[in-house]
């Protein structure tokens, strides 16, 4: 994504005065964005989980949050990949084939729009409201981004940006992610959650994914995650 207008909003805190608990959930958040894109093509899992195991740790003792879920999950498949490379058979595959098997490749075990969850179909009315809100944050989606703007790793990334923010003291920007996440988060990622799930049977990464959305849900307060407890 990247931001419309880069006037500061009125009232932002000094380096200073920054809210660092809002700050560690946009970090967080950003972070998890960034794991629902397509990794580097040469990657192996070992690569693309360090950084972000490291992330997780840190954040999660700032924020309060059990990471230890998602920060085991990525452990185990990186073992699994260092075991299966050890064998030196060719079943050592890059993350970025365990990734579109899992996210990409027809018939898509779990798609990454959230409109499927939302609505049951890809391009619905809920992409137009989710753009909505992009244009009234003055945010858009970067035009090198090929998907739709519902797709999961831009709204985490709206969040963050909103997050962000509000740590800097934009009252408007910590209102306004509250409410996304009532409207369309909260809708969304417990499904994703049980989706990932219904494929770590023959997934390798979905286990990691499903771990990752649950933290997601944890950090943003999801109501329906509350209401299941």
């Amino acid at each position: 994504m990247k931001v419309t207008s880069q006037n500061p909003a009125p009232g932002v805190l000094p380096p200073s005065a920054l809210q660092p608990g809002l700050l560690d959930r946009a970090d967080l958040l950003l972070s998890v964005a960034r794991a629902f894109l397509p990794p580097p093509a040469d990657w192996s899992v070992c690569d693309w989980a360090q950084p972000l195991t490291d992330d997780l740790a840190e954040l999660g003792a700032a924020l309060g949050l059990d990471t230890r879920p998602a920060v085991d999950a990525l452990a185990e498949a990186s073992a699994r990949w260092a075991a299966e490379a050890a064998r030196d058979d060719g079943s050592a595959d890059p993350w970025l084939v365990e990734y579109a098997r899992l996210f990409l490749t027809p018939p898509v075990p779990v798609p990454l729009n959230a409109g499927v969850y939302l609505e049951g179909a890809l391009g619905g009315s809920s992409v137009q409201m989710v753009r909505s809100c992009y244009q009234a944050a003055g945010v858009e989606p970067d035009e090198n981004f090929r998907d739709l703007p519902d797709h999961v790793s831009m709204q985490l990334e709206f969040l963050g940006r909103l997050y962000e923010r509000a740590a800097r003291g934009d009252a408007d920007a910590a209102g306004m992610a509250d409410e996304y996440c009532r409207e369309f988060v909260d809708h969304w990622a417990g499904p994703l959650e049980a989706a990932c799930r219904r494929a770590s049977a023959k997934s390798s990464a979905a286990e990691v994914y499903a771990a990752l959305v649950r933290l997601v849900r944890e950090a943003v307060g999801d109501r329906t995650l509350e209401a299941s407890q």
